[in-house]
C-alpha cells in the first residue's frame, strides 16, 4: 500500500511537472501573432513624434520590420521610460524598443537581443554657455537627465552633482532653455538631434561628450527573461535585417553609427 501511494505521488508529481514545463512552452511568445512593444515618445531619433504627431524613428521602424520578419503583428505602446522593465515584467508590454542599453544590472532582470548600436553621450547646454566643457565641469551644476538611463546611473554615481530628472527628455532639453538648469546629459545622437532640431536650433550647442557605457553595452531591444526560444527568433531576425540591408539603411537614414 505504501508502494502504490508512493507510485501515485511520484506520478501526481511528474503530471505537475509536466504541466509546468508545458505552460513555459505555451507562453512563449513564439506562439504568440501579436506583440505589444513598449517605448518612450521622446528619444529622437530612435523614437519621436513628427509633424503628424506620429511616433516614429528607428527604433520604431525597426521593430515593425522586426515583425514582418517574425510574422507578426506590432502594436507600438508610449509610456515613461522608467516604467518600461516594470511594464515589461509584469507582462503589460512583450518587448522594449527604446534606445535602451543592455547593462550588466538590468541583465539581472530581463533578456536583451544582439546590440544593433553603439552611442556615447553628450551635455547639452545653452549656445552661450562656455562654463562646462569637460565632466568634471559638471561639479556644483544642475544637470538634467531622464530617469533611469545610464545617464541617470553615470551622473548619479558622482559626487557634488545637482541632478534633476525628468520623464521626458524633451523637458530636460526645454529646461536648458529655460535656465532651469545649467546642462542636459543625454545620448549623442538624442542631443545632436534636439540642438539641430526646428524648436532649439541655434539656442543650444553640444559641451562635450563622454562614453558613459562600457565596451561590450549598446542598444538593443528589451525582452523578459526564460524565452529562449522567441530571444533566438529576435537574433536570427535582427541577423536577417542586417544581412538584407535593411538594418544599414536605417542606420543611414536617422544618421547612427
Amino acid at each position: 500500500m505504501a508502494m502504490r501511494k508512493l507510485t501515485v505521488l511520484l506520478t501526481m508529481a511528474g503530471l505537475c511537472l509536466f504541466g509546468l514545463a508545458s505552460a513555459g512552452v505555451a507562453a512563449s511568445l513564439i506562439g504568440k501573432g501579436e506583440l505589444i512593444v513598449g517605448t518612450e515618445g521622446t528619444w529622437p531619433p530612435y523614437e519621436y513624434y513628427d509633424e503628424d504627431n506620429k511616433l516614429t524613428g528607428f527604433d520604431i521602424e525597426l521593430v515593425y520590420a522586426l515583425g514582418r520578419q517574425l510574422g507578426k503583428k506590432v502594436t507600438v505602446v508610449d509610456m515613461a521610460f522608467d516604467g518600461l522593465i516594470p511594464a515589461l515584467l509584469t507582462r503589460k508590454i512583450d518587448v522594449i524598443a527604446a534606445g535602451m542599453h543592455s547593462t550588466a544590472e538590468r541583465k539581472k532582470r530581463i533578456d536583451f537581443s544582439d546590440v544593433y548600436s553603439y552611442a556615447d553621450s553628450a551635455l547639452v547646454v545653452k549656445y552661450d554657455n562656455d562654463s562646462i566643457e569637460s565632466v568634471d565641469d559638471m561639479e556644483g551644476k544642475v544637470i538634467g537627465t531622464q530617469f533611469g538611463t545610464t545617464e541617470d546611473i553615470f551622473l548619479s554615481q558622482r559626487d557634488n552633482i545637482d541632478i534633476k530628472r525628468y520623464q521626458k527628455a524633451v523637458d530636460a532639453v526645454r529646461d536648458v532653455m529655460l535656465d532651469r538648469n545649467d546642462g542636459v546629459l543625454i545620448g549623442t545622437v538624442v542631443a545632436r538631434s534636439y540642438v539641430e532640431s526646428g524648436s532649439f536650433k541655434g539656442g543650444l550647442k553640444i559641451a562635450f561628450r563622454h562614453d558613459v557605457d562600457k565596451p561590450d553595452e549598446g542598444f538593443a531591444l528589451a525582452l523578459r527573461k526564460n524565452d529562449p526560444q522567441f530571444l533566438e527568433a529576435v537574433n536570427a531576425a535582427l541577423k536577417e535585417l542586417d544581412n538584407s540591408g535593411v538594418l544599414p539603411a536605417l542606420k543611414v537614414k536617422y544618421g547612427l553609427d
